[in-house]
């Protein structure tokens, strides 16, 4: 069983340093790749050892820092960045999907995420930035988001001029592919697999079971790792992180296959977790955890506190 003392990468979380590249054994390893300008501070970055070099689950945030981490972080593994053999998507979100164009251009990886988010990442890459912006400054206008946060997202579409050199569409919060600060490049590399729920992942020689989990995005999915030494592993992502709340979103630009209920699908798909109860969590963001059923009854008690705030509200 996992040490219960707090582990190097729970300390450094706490210290709000970056964490040490870790052998977790079982052929795992943890590469953490920094998020610039960003309080998460880092993506876990996990490397697969197989016979045909290392499968990625994400690969981080797409900047030099985040290219030198990564090849770095597979040096101390044992691997150069053109033995990757193929890099799993737990979701299209930058600091999780950002280097996987760069990664299969260096090594001819192959790229896998779910239909749904393929169809989410498609859909984005084709729209201009001054579209994607106003449908998000919409949404979060309608929401009730303060108007100084939608002037900063419409300044976005205004000055980026729609894609930047490099083909990747930009968005508000962070500096662009080159460390400035004038916007982020959206991950639009197009994967060459899909994933499916409930099957293999397809990492050779390894027990890796693909688990759909919708909710902080439409085709976000959990990795299961059941092997031996090394039983009932989970790789969450963003999905279950050991202290945050993620985020659940609503993808407009998603053509047909957006679930309509994605914080119900969030909460089933977090149930499902909890039955499965994995020994072990190795999460995107944050520090590894025990006893994922506690924190999913955390997360579930928590959206219901704030919907009955909610419903309160609505009342008055």
């Amino acid at each position: 069983m996992p040490s219960e003392e707090p582990g190097p990468d729970q300390l450094a979380w706490r210290s709000r340093t970056l964490p040490p590249v870790e052998d977790l054994g079982g052929g795992v390893w943890s590469i953490p790749v920094p998020i610039p300008d960003n309080p998460l501070g880092y993506t876990l970055v996990y490397a697969l050892e197989t016979a045909r070099g290392p499968v990625l689950v994400d690969t981080g945030w797409d900047d030099p820092a985040g290219r030198t981490a990564l090849a770095d972080g597979l040096g101390r593994a044992g691997f150069a960045l053109a033995e990757v053999h193929g890099i799993l998507v737990t979701h299209h979100h930058p600091d999780h999907h950002g280097l996987s164009g760069h990664v299969r251009e260096e090594s001819g990886a192959w790229i896998a995420m779910h239909g749904v988010e393929a169809a989410v990442v498609r859909a984005i890459a084709g729209l201009p930035a001054s579209r994607w912006a106003g449908r998000m400054a919409r949404s979060m206008r309608d929401a009730g988001a303060p108007e100084e946060h939608l002037a900063a997202l419409r300044s976005l579409g205004a000055g980026s001029g729609g894609r930047d050199g490099a083909g990747g569409v930009t968005e508000s919060g962070g500096g662009t592919e080159n460390g400035g600060r004038g916007g982020v490049r959206l991950a639009d590399a197009l994967p060459d697999r899909e994933l499916v729920h409930g099957e293999s992942a397809g990492v050779p020689g390894r027990a890796v079971r693909v688990l759909w989990t919708p909710g902080h995005t439409p085709g976000h999915v959990c990795l299961y790792l059941d092997e031996p030494g090394h039983p009932g592993r989970l790789l969450s992502g963003d999905h279950l992180l050991p202290t945050i709340s993620p985020a659940v979103s609503l993808y407009p630009e998603n053509p047909g296959d957006e679930p309509t209920d994605p914080l119900g699908d969030y909460l089933d798909s977090l149930e499902r977790i909890a039955a499965l109860a994995p020994q072990e969590i190795l999460p995107a963001h944050q520090y590894r955890f025990t006893d994922a059923p506690a924190r999913v009854r955390a997360l579930l008690d928590h959206h219901a506190d704030r919907l009955a705030e909610l419903h309160s509200q609505l009342k008055h």
